[in-house]
């Protein structure tokens, strides 16, 4: 009797990155990010989530928190953390007296990274193509990664970047280190994605208690 020889079936192919976003850019739903930034002067964690609407990000909801050392007191950590809020192309800090002061004229709702653009479809697709580099990125948020890297040449500034693309093509993590030419201030920025398509509602300040416009 022959025995009946099974095929193992072929991996399938990671998902389209493009495609993945576009997907996901509904209104309403969005995803959640983790950044941790350092200066030469200071080290940040900023962390929300982003909503999505008219397939880009329309609104983006942060609490930026400085990283102090370890003698600082309850009261010095309190007062070194502020909320943000982006809303289209208007920003709303905190006051620390429970208003909101407006900012017109600023980057529109993202990831607030002045270098690396990777949240429409156009951006991560120009992002993906001027990539250097492909390699294994492992897995994050529980998804198997591919990271492409490659290098954003300013005028004054330079940019080294990463991005990882999870097997269903969405992007799980983004890195940026950007300094002048010649070396110095330089910024460093390590963002995570996850929950990409919860459900997020985020609304501008009421105008009541918006303080001052610039």
């Amino acid at each position: 009797m022959v025995g009946t020889v099974l095929a193992t079936p072929a991996a399938a192919a990671p998902a389209d990155p493009l495609q993945a976003l576009a997907a996901r850019l509904e209104s309403a739903h969005g995803v959640h990010y983790e950044t941790v930034q350092r200066t030469d002067d200071a080290t940040y964690k900023i962390y929300g989530d982003l909503q999505f609407g008219w397939s880009r990000v329309k609104a983006n909801r942060a609490i930026v928190e400085r990283v102090l050392g370890p003698t600082a007191t309850q009261e010095e950590r309190h007062e070194n953390i502020s909320e943000t809020i982006w809303v289209g192309d208007d920003v709303y800090h905190d006051d620390d007296n429970g208003g909101w002061k407006l900012k017109r004229d600023v980057t529109a709702a993202g990831l607030d990274d002045p270098a690396v653009h990777a949240l429409s479809v156009a951006e991560i697709g120009a992002l993906l193509k001027s990539a250097k580099k492909k390699s294994a990125g492992g897995v994050l948020d529980g998804v198997s990664t591919t990271v492409y890297e490659g290098r954003i040449r300013g005028k004054t500034r330079v940019t080294d970047w990463k991005v990882w693309i999870g097997g269903d093509g969405l992007i799980r993590r983004v890195t940026s280190d950007t300094a002048n030419k010649d070396g110095k201030d330089r910024t460093v920025r390590d963002t995570h994605l996850s929950e990409w398509g919860k459900q997020v509602w985020i609304y501008a300040p009421d105008q009541r208690f918006v303080t001052s416009t610039s």
